[in-house]
């Protein structure tokens, strides 16, 4: 015990001095990689810890107890997935999943309209704020911002299809941005590549996020996450054979829940699909949740001008960037995931009810290439 705590102030403290380094983010990201890396290797090695590829696995069933009691109110996390669904799909969620009630169409509508026009341009803001970089999440902001783009045809994508639709469709539009960039630039000449912002980049405590308020936030979007595909699962009547978290080195990196794979393929196409749409419904659930508690902040601090108060002022920041980010990320991480990627959750609803096995795969495809362009200015920067 006495070693595995002296290992692991020593990361602390080489972490922290990485940050104080006046390099680039990209350069720290690269450092703190390696660290990590040679950390969590070492960890696996000397106490033989469950991993995979590289990240430690810490399971535990203790949290199989509170998943348990939660799954004991199926109508309302049925509901709960349902409105998700719609959120997620639009009116076309009727077509795709072919199940769910009027009233969680109509709530499912509201709520997709309340982040949109809400939450969705405040994380934005709050985020390019924050990270002071453009970032899949720049593309669709350039999607909302466009003047090509008209407030009755954003409307209008959400209605048919959904954030999947509007993510995707602005994952597009700036990979189409960066692709005739790169043309200009190696068929005529013209150095526009170099002009163009990322459309994507990782969110990374202690680089571009701020440490402790942004491991808070993204520990509360994954619990968020895979807690609510535990509930569903354990509704599905599927068992769950543990659950933890993921740490790169020392870092939390994820949480996951271990289902028995087999026995979920096996159940009817709606209770999986509602196990696969539960994670980004909570992540865009609590997303609004936390983005009401965060105007409320604001409001206060503006109010009364607490800022400016000492340990209060202090503490009051660090609430705020808590709340900021737990919104932000949570809207992000649940609007990502919609994309019809491999390991998305975007994917398998897509491939569980789409019987078109051809379309699906040219889908993921067109989606893969234009997510991937988005990246690609990191190269020229």
């Amino acid at each position: 015990m006495l070693l595995l705590l002296l290992i692991v102030a020593l990361a602390i403290g080489l972490f922290y001095s990485v940050l104080q380094l006046e390099i680039s983010g990209t350069w720290k990201f690269f450092i703190i990689f390696a660290e990590m890396a040679f950390i969590g290797w070492g960890l696996i090695k000397q106490y033989k810890l469950p991993s995979e590829m590289g990240l430690i696995l810490v399971k535990s069933k203790k949290g199989l107890t509170i998943i348990e009691s939660l799954a004991k109110k199926e109508k309302l996390f049925n509901f709960m997935s349902d409105v998700g669904n719609a959120m997620a799909y639009g009116l076309l969620s009727k077509v795709i999943i072919k199940k769910g009630s009027i009233v969680s169409l109509v709530t499912g509508l509201f709520l997709l309209g309340v982040i949109s026009f809400l939450v969705a341009p405040t994380a934005f803001v709050f985020l390019f704020k924050v990270m002071q970089i453009g970032t899949v999440e720049k593309s669709v902001s350039t999607l909302t911002d466009g003047v090509d783009f008209g407030l009755a045809l954003i409307t209008l994508i959400l209605l048919v299809g959904g954030l999947s639709l509007f993510i995707l469709a602005g994952v597009i539009f700036y990979g189409g941005v960066v692709l005739s960039a790169i043309i200009q630039t190696f068929l005529f000449g013209a150095d526009t590549i170099s002009g163009i912002s990322p459309g994507g980049t990782f969110l990374l405590p202690g680089v571009n996020l701020p440490l402790f308020e942004g491991i808070l936030a993204l520990l509360v979007v994954l619990v968020a996450h895979e807690g609510a595909h535990a509930v569903l699962t354990r509704i599905a009547k599927i068992p769950l054979l543990s659950s933890g978290i993921v740490l790169f080195g020392i870092i939390p990196v994820g949480a996951f829940i271990e289902p028995d794979e087999k026995k979920l393929n096996r159940v009817d196409d709606l209770r999986q699909t509602r196990v696969l749409v539960a994670g980004p419904a909570a992540n865009l659930l609590t997303s609004v949740v936390f983005f009401i508690l965060f105007i409320g902040l604001v409001v206060l601090i503006n109010n009364l001008e607490i800022l400016q108060v000492g340990v209060i002022g202090s503490a009051a920041k660090f609430v705020y960037y808590t709340l900021g980010l737990t919104f932000a990320l949570n809207f992000i991480v649940g609007a990502v995931n919609l994309l019809p990627l491999p390991l998305f959750d975007g994917f398998r609803v897509i491939d569980i009810n789409i019987k078109n096995k051809t379309a699906v795969k040219a889908l993921m495809y067109v989606t893969l290439f234009f997510f991937v362009l988005n990246f690609l200015p990191w190269l020229f920067r």
